[in-house]
């Protein structure tokens, strides 16, 4: 296999470390494609397939796809209503959003591709419109029939005689069969807990992000809230104004950008054309693409916010960023204490820290360390360890297929993006409904085998080196275009310098802008007939409408109007 030296500068270093890739270990050739998924005769309406896991945008989305092809499609949802992490639930060991949470990306590119937000939607979403937004969208496509609410999964076993899946039911005893599986069970499933020595003698509540579900809970007490991510700043955000003191504890710091600037939302400065671009330089150049991002980011946050309340006990140079609009000004006005992080727990109310100093009268510790997706209830898929130092990667072809199971197993939890999560696990559920349905066939296993081991030494060197990599990081560009193709948005075909391209351009060339250059909106992907995926005759509009309410709502000229009225003055 080809190899190609380039090199790679971390942003906190000043030098330059080569690394050997392949830059097209994701292409296959167009020979090796063509294996058809249903048997020649076999009628999708006769294939059952179960949707295992939260019925957020993942499951969701695989019921609409694969019925639409014609698949008899049951979904079984430990929770009593649709809308994932974003339905509030009490249950301590149920992933969910709390009262206060908002979205960090703008509502502009946030929504499924075919159903738009109301239009009373907040600019960031919050957690009870997005369950709303569930219900509404599972109500609109009629979802809601086929979903078998309250139902604990207990495991699904492949029955090789029979060549079915079974899936036990928590309170049966039987299994029920199905032909096919899709796994969508969310990303945010597994809680990541962390080992602290003394933890025994400690008598105050420690417990996970996961098990955290309101503020009050904690009224007038001493918090530390542990990690530095996304969500232990929304959590100790959060507790300030409840809790007697919040100390947020931490062994690296963070790159904090907040959700808008005087521009309007970050996420609108990436269009379509630009991430792509991204994606190239990312997957070639990646030093280059490093600089870049490191600068384009610095340049953003110093516009949102006056120098002064900048604070680098929680700021960093590292590949780490969270989004947060609150953070700093808290830390500034000292609601929230930054420390460093937690070393042991020294008696029943205090802990020592990296530092060496010392906290006393805690009465609670709560750890956002992060989540992992479940796999135990697959016991039939394979993992590759890499390395003690790395956690078991998922054989998975793309992300999302089993090479020895491509035909009937799909999982929709693992892959993680930059992206929307809601439009982008629609884009897999698609590309899984066009698989199974044989108008966009799977390479032969080998291939598969090849692709699954090159993305895994991938996304292991990414992790040791960028310590802000997520499990399950997709290698952006050549994954958007397998997902894409595979759907069948006619993204890639008509944004680009083919004939498609220009035709496109020559006929609508208002919309071609926009989709280009403007709003990253998601009703694009139903824009283009192919004769896959389903398109939706309100795309159009839906495009064109986003885009004139952002630059209603954020004029992009506001800036020099400002510097014009500035000097006159």
């Amino acid at each position: 296999m080809n190899q190609r030296e380039m090199f790679w500068r971390s942003s906190r270093s000043a030098s330059w470390v080569p690394i050997s890739f392949n830059p097209r270990a994701f292409d296959w050739q167009a020979s090796e494609m063509g294996r058809p998924l249903l048997p020649q005769g076999v009628q999708p309406a006769t294939v059952k397939v179960a949707v295992i896991g939260a019925a957020g945008p993942a499951g969701l989305s695989s019921l609409k796809e694969l019925r639409e092809v014609g698949f008899d499609v049951t979904v079984y949802e430990r929770r009593s209503d649709v809308g994932g992490i974003f339905t509030v639930s009490g249950d301590p060991t149920v992933t969910s959003a709390t009262d206060w949470t908002r979205s960090q990306l703008s509502k502009y590119i946030s929504p499924m591709s075919d159903f738009p937000f109301p239009d009373e939607t907040s600019l960031y979403v919050s957690s009870r419109e997005w369950s709303e937004y569930y219900r509404q969208y599972a109500r609109h496509f009629k979802l809601y029939v086929h979903i078998r609410f309250d139902m604990v999964v207990k495991v699904i076993t492949r029955d090789h005689d029979n060549a079915k899946w079974l899936v036990y039911l928590e309170g049966q005893t039987d299994p029920e069969p199905f032909d096919k599986v899709v796994f969508a069970s969310g990303s945010e499933a597994k809680a990541i807990r962390p080992v602290i020595e003394g933890l025994d003698v400690f008598e105050g509540q420690f417990l996970h992000g996961q098990a955290y579900k309101s503020p009050v809970d904690f009224k007038d007490e001493n918090v530390v809230v542990l990690g530095m991510g996304n969500s232990a700043a929304d959590t100790a955000s959060e507790l300030t104004g409840h809790a007697s003191n919040v100390y947020l504890s931490h062994r690296r710091g963070a790159r904090i950008v907040p959700r808008s600037n005087e521009d309007g939302p970050m996420d609108t400065f990436f269009s379509w054309k630009k991430l792509r671009l991204g994606f190239w330089a990312e997957h070639y150049v990646p030093g280059l693409f490093q600089l870049i991002v490191d600068g384009l980011i610095q340049r953003r946050a110093i516009q949102s916010r006056d120098a002064e309340i900048s604070d680098r006990s929680i700021e960093g140079d590292g590949g780490h960023l969270i989004c947060s609009d609150h953070l700093v000004p808290l830390v500034q006005q000292g609601k929230i204490q930054s420390v460093r992080g937690i070393r042991r727990f020294t008696g029943p109310r205090s802990l020592e820290l990296d530092d060496g100093s010392v906290l006393e009268e805690i009465d609670a510790v709560i750890a956002c360390t992060g989540y992992r997706p479940d796999f135990s209830l697959l016991p039939d898929l394979t993992f590759t360890q890499l390395g003690d130092d790395l956690p078991p990667f998922p054989d998975l072809f793309q992300n999302i297929f089993p090479p020895a199971y491509g035909d009937s197993l799909a999982c929709l939890n693992y892959g993680i993006v930059t992206e929307s999560a809601a439009p982008f696990r629609e884009l897999q559920a698609m590309a899984v409904a066009q698989v199974w349905a044989g108008r966009s066939p799977l390479p032969p296993r080998e291939a598969m085998e090849r692709q699954v081991d090159d993305y895994q030494q991938w996304l292991g060197w990414r992790m040791r080196v960028l310590t802000g990599t997520y499990f399950g990081k997709g290698r952006m560009y050549p994954w958007m275009k397998f997902l894409h193709r595979t759907a069948g948005t006619g993204m890639y075909e008509h944004m680009s310098w083919g004939w498609r391209g220009w035709w496109f351009w020559l006929r609508e060339r208002r919309v071609c802008g926009m989709m280009g250059w403007g709003v990253y909106s998601p009703h694009m992907y139903r824009l283009f007939e192919t004769g896959k995926r389903s398109a939706w005759p309100g795309a159009r509009d839906a495009i064109i409408r986003v885009n004139e309410e952002r630059e209603r709502a954020f004029p992009r000229n506001k800036k020099h109007d400002k510097k014009q009225a500035k000097n006159k003055v």
